[in-house]
């Protein structure tokens, strides 16, 4: 079993760390991390794919206490049940998840939409609706902003694609026929 990749990421509240668990996710119910709860290391543990989030109680530090945390991560991930393979459905839902939560906001604050049309064999392809779907831009919304929070979290996905456009003909009667 390979070892498991682990970045701590900073939040604005000096007391929460996002733990980002590429390819990896974290039961919620782990005892690892639940015994850090339980003995007031820490506050509260919320998992979601791809990261975990910890905040630390209010009388604990990270230099004392971050060694621990780190530990029972990588204790976690070491799991079997951390290695589950995940199915095209869950992994479509996730990615989902990703778009609502780092790029919807993007796009929707320019009017535009990005919503999942398949993702198969390890390659994700997206469409783009609204102002997105003209947008000169919307290559790098596609690699820099989507690719990267997808590959980062999943590296089983190869590629991020945008979808064909599909042409719609529209049939005009002559003369009054149809």
């Amino acid at each position: 079993m390979s070892t498991a990749k682990l970045h701590p990421e900073a939040t604005p509240d000096p007391r929460l760390l996002r733990w980002i668990t590429p390819g990896r996710e974290v039961r919620a119910d782990c005892p690892e991390l639940a015994d850090l709860v339980a003995d007031g290391t820490l506050q509260r543990v919320q998992t979601s794919p791809g990261e975990v989030q910890t905040l630390l109680s209010d009388d604990r530090s990270w230099s004392v206490d971050g060694p621990r945390v780190r530990s029972a991560l990588f204790a976690a991930l070491a799991s079997p049940d951390a290695e589950a393979p995940i199915s095209p459905e869950e992994m479509r839902r996730r990615i989902e998840q990703i778009i609502d939560r780092e790029v919807a906001p993007v796009a929707g604050s320019h009017g535009g939409s990005i919503t999942v049309e398949s993702v198969i064999d390890g390659v994700v392809t997206v469409d783009f609706g609204g102002a997105c779907a003209g947008c000169t831009l919307r290559g790098r919304t596609l690699q820099d902003l989507l690719g990267k929070a997808v590959q980062a979290r999943y590296p089983q996905i190869r590629a991020v694609r945008e979808a064909p456009k599909r042409r719609v003909w529209l049939s005009f009667a002559r003369n009054g026929r149809r």
